[in-house]
């Protein structure tokens, strides 16, 4: 008869919480164990092997540990959260976060300005595959087209009138690149510029 395994007994860790000073101890729940800090309204902890050591690096600051929280994965140390899904495609700046809501999985940028999100599965491939142009995130729209949230290209694009204006003659008018033609979402012609993420109307 095999003898059963000896069950986890929370274990203190040598070093303080780098929040409060407070004892840190490995705890362990079914197919988890995670570092919690013992200090009175302390929230400090972070996902860890049976050693006490971290299981994966916070990419935004280099040195935190990342915890498994509800909402996904953030760093115990910078507060920044990731689930390995990158910057944000379309402002380049905030890194997509993974969250469940009502409806399932869904990706979000936590830049308010830029405001990004698509539906995706558990491991954060958007539910409509990614751009053949960008690699962006896809969403199918009401009407069953698809169409990139990143660059605005359509993955199945209608015959589509040519553009009936000219490009300003001397690029973008923020940082003088040259521009893009691109077919929107509204069904009309508007010029782009990648480098700066500036549009401009046709003939402006």
């Amino acid at each position: 008869m095999k003898k059963s395994a000896l069950p986890f007994q929370p274990t203190a860790l040598p070093r303080p919480c780098p929040k409060c000073g407070a004892q840190v101890l490995l705890r362990q729940w079914p197919g988890r164990i995670a570092a919690q800090c013992q200090g009175p309204g302390c929230r400090y902890g972070f996902d860890a092997d049976r050693r006490g050591r971290a299981l994966a690096r916070c990419p935004s600051c280099d040195e935190g540990s990342l915890k498994t929280t509800p909402k996904g994965k953030v760093c115990a140390d910078c507060g920044a959260w990731d689930d390995g899904l990158g910057a944000c495609p379309r402002c380049k700046a905030g890194r997509l976060a993974l969250r469940r809501g009502e409806y399932g999985h869904f990706a979000a940028c936590p830049d308010p300005a830029c405001g990004l999100t698509y539906t995706c599965d558990a491991e954060g491939r958007p539910e409509g595959g990614r751009c053949r142009e960008c690699r962006g995130p896809v969403r199918k729209t009401r009407s069953g087209s698809l169409i990139c949230l990143a660059c605005e290209t359509w993955q199945n694009p209608k015959p589509v009138p040519a553009p009936a204006g000219r490009p300003p003659a001397a690029g973008c008018p923020g940082c003088g690149a040259g521009l893009r033609p691109v077919w929107t979402r509204k069904a009309r012609w508007v010029y782009r510029c990648d480098p700066c993420g500036r549009w401009v109307a046709l003939g402006g």
